[in-house]
């Protein structure tokens, strides 16, 4: 006889708040009628919950063209056990109708504390949302949840534009007799979608005279270890309405705020993902824009002539300076070098001003920007540190606080106010919000800056009238250039990368690579890949001339390290070939074939000078040519045998120097010699420059000496950071 399961269904239309609809469960109800917002918590929070909760139902019906947002506010359960939850809340996200029973699918299960669970954040894919919570019979002090309800409309989260027939998330979005801006979302968003294999795009179709200017609120995608290249689950942004056009943006983790400018009329997106989970995807907004039209308050009257000069502010009374430079002018022409000068320069420049000078590039674009003359006040001429702390009673009497910060009176206390240091400070957008760059003040020599995105802004502020200093100090005469090569000026740029770079063997047997913005310091959020392509019987050498890459070694996330890898294969981790960062200096690399490939990434923490490097493309037809040895040979010849549980491992340790190898200094030397000191928002770090002598270049260079003092030091409206001057970095050694 066969056995037919018993099915309990529970259905919030038998559910009225804390009715038992049966033995084993009970059911709390919200309903959109009564309610768009309010608040939902455990039994008895904030004490402890009760044990013995076998079935508690929360349920939240809306409207036909609603859906439902879950907040948790609040979120302490036991912990997990074993990776079980014995105390959880399972969560049913894609329901039809408001019923489950023991065979509907769970969309997640959360346990433990509110820093345990995947997100806050829950959507339901249609108009109901249910979620269960339960305890098991052990008596806990953990208080339970809090949470926020929503009832949303569900075309908040619509793509404004014509999808193509046949697709399921193809979007053609244009600008004639539509909005000239709108939004567009992964599909799904933001709660899931079950497609398998997702590939969608967006193509943005402007007039002749108009850009595209995305903005991505926020992209959650499936993060690995691994640079973009190697990542399933991404978004490329094409520079045009092709997949053939050059990519100029590449997002595969957790990105927020961030902004995308066209060169052209055209721009496309393309989303990759395996599966798309709760809380994942994207969400952003375009715009059209004229490039005819800008902004009144973009058009001061300082905005710099056709030849690239500035306008004389003229009387020192005068401080309205600020100002906006484009790649782009309002002719339409391009704009891509020019000079920026302070107030009269290259007369005295006023006291007690503050003037900003804003970059906006396009499509591929980085600001870069270097001082070709630099004199500000400084009161200490044996200091030329940029900032101080001075009393905490002092009284902030100028008009600008050390932050710039207007808002602050005479009446306000304020713990740095230096006013008497002049400085010029750079700063560029990540993930939306503005991150110190470098400070410059006294006489410094000032080494190359570029921007993480197409924007950066130079801050230049004045102070010191207080105490009667006079100005005969005659500012400064910078440099800038909009440019699409990362600074890397050899290889050949990849289309299919926003910083790729190929070099072939056909082209030339030998050369140098470096990266981005070197001698430098490299640009933050920024991923580079150097692709070497040789013939079949060559083999692909690299040597590195100075290396000084932030991290610490093993080079992963968890420590927050910018590194260098190698690999064998275009779009795949070679496991063994281990990262480089800090002082850990690769050795001679050797290809196992004719490709290799090298790939430099930074993330949005703390920046470095970078590497400079050498290839080569070497001939191996002749059996007897002697070379340096293969990072495979490497591993072969130095290595420890492990055994873990009956498997035997080959596991790599890091590779040492040769002693018969150049380096730079060590960062223990290197500290003690030339360190700066920088604060980035609210992070304290030593920022190294290279070295600027033979004697110096003995070791290689390392920021892991910053590691060792890595401090959090929190600023409000102010930031604290010294600045000492910087060398010119030696002309690297040839190795090859």
């Amino acid at each position: 006889m066969r056995l037919v399961p018993i099915v309990l269904v529970i259905s919030a239309l038998e559910c009225m708040r804390g009715v038992t609809v049966s033995p084993a469960c009970k059911c709390i109800s919200y309903e959109s009628s009564h309610t768009k917002v309010g608040y939902f918590t455990s039994p008895n929070f904030s004490q402890p919950y009760p044990d013995g909760i076998h079935c508690l139902l929360y349920t939240f019906v809306g409207e036909k063209d609603e859906m439902v947002e879950l907040t948790l506010l609040e979120f302490d359960l036991q912990a997990p056990f074993h990776d079980s939850c014995d105390d959880a809340v399972t969560m049913y996200l894609d329901l039809k109708q408001p019923a489950v029973n023991e065979y509907t699918k769970p969309d997640a299960v959360l346990c433990g504390s509110i820093y345990n669970i995947p997100s806050v954040h829950y959507y339901s894919t249609k108009n109901i949302l249910m979620f269960e919570f339960k305890s098991d019979d052990i008596r806990s002090n953990n208080t339970g949840f809090q949470g926020e309800f929503k009832f949303l409309k569900q075309d908040l989260f619509s793509t404004n534009g014509d999808l193509v027939s046949n697709t399921n998330c193809d979007y053609i979005i244009d600008s004639k007799g539509k909005l000239r801006r709108g939004k567009f979302f992964s599909p799904g968003y933001p709660s899931f979608n079950k497609m398998k294999s997702i590939h969608c795009k967006y193509t943005f179709a402007g007039s002749h005279n108009q850009r595209v200017k995305l903005y991505f609120k926020k992209v959650t995608l499936k993060g690995t270890e691994s640079s973009c290249i190697s990542s399933r689950d991404k978004i490329l942004v094409h520079d045009g309405d092709s997949i053939e056009s050059a990519v100029i943006a590449e997002y595969c983790d957790t990105e927020s705020l961030v902004e995308v400018f066209s060169t052209g009329s055209n721009m496309l997106v393309q989303l990759f993902a395996k599966t798309i989970k709760s809380t994942e995807g994207f969400e952003a907004s375009y715009e059209f824009i004229d490039d005819s039209i800008y902004p009144s308050s973009e058009l001061s009257s300082t905005e710099p002539d056709r030849e690239g000069g500035s306008t004389d502010l003229g009387s020192p009374s005068v401080v309205d300076c600020d100002r906006i430079i484009r790649s782009v002018n309002q002719a339409g022409q391009p704009t891509v070098s020019g000079n920026f000068t302070s107030p009269n320069y290259p007369n005295p420049y006023p006291a007690n001003i503050q003037c900003r000078y804003t970059f906006i590039g396009k499509g591929r674009e980085r600001v870069q920007i270097k001082f070709a003359d630099f004199d500000l006040y400084h009161p200490t001429k044996e200091s030329e540190e940029c900032r101080c702390q001075c009393d905490l009673n002092a009284r902030v009497t100028d008009k600008y606080s050390r932050s710039g910060d207007p808002e602050f009176s005479s009446s306000d206390t304020h713990p740095f106010c230096c006013v008497d240091v002049d400085i010029v400070e750079i700063s560029t957008i990540i993930n939306g919000e503005s991150a110190d760059v470098d400070d410059f003040c006294g006489k410094a020599e000032s080494q190359m800056v570029m921007s993480s995105g197409a924007k950066l802004t130079v801050t230049f502020m004045s102070f010191g009238a207080l105490n009667g200093a006079t100005r005969d100090n005659r500012g400064f005469l910078g440099q800038y250039n909009f440019v699409t090569n990362f600074g890397i000026e050899t290889g050949e740029m990849a289309n299919d990368s926003a910083c790729g770079f190929i070099y072939n063997s056909s082209v030339t047997k030998s050369g140098t690579f470096n990266s981005p913005n070197y001698p430098g310091r490299y640009p933050r959020n920024t991923e580079c890949h150097f692709m070497f392509y040789g013939f079949p019987e060559e083999q692909v050498r690299i040597a590195f001339t100075y290396f000084d890459i932030e991290g610490i070694y093993p080079c992963l996330g968890n420590t927050e390290s910018d590194y260098v890898e190698f690999s064998n294969f275009r779009a795949s981790v070679d496991r063994k070939l281990p990262r480089y960062c800090g002082g850990n200096k690769p050795r001679v690399q050797i290809s196992d074939g004719q490709f290799f490939r090298v790939t430099f990434k930074s993330n949005s923490m703390f920046d470095a000078t970078g590497f400079d490097a050498k290839y080569q493309f070497i001939d191996v037809s002749n059996a007897d040519e002697t070379h340096a040895p293969s990072s495979s040979g490497r591993n072969k010849e130095k290595s420890r045998h492990k055994h873990n549980k009956g498997r035997s491992t080959t596991v790599q340790t890091p590779p040492s120097s040769a002693a018969d190898e150049t380096h730079a200094p060590s960062s223990s030397g290197r500290n003690k010699e030339k360190s700066r000191h920088k604060h980035t928002r609210g992070r304290s770090t030593t920022v190294q420059t290279p070295p600027s002598s033979a004697a110096d270049e003995t070791h290689a260079p390392s920021s892991s000496g910053r590691n060792k003092e890595k401090s959090r030091h929190k600023h409000n409206k102010g930031r604290s950071t010294t600045v000492q001057s910087k060398r010119k970095p030696k002309t690297p050694q040839t190795l090859l």
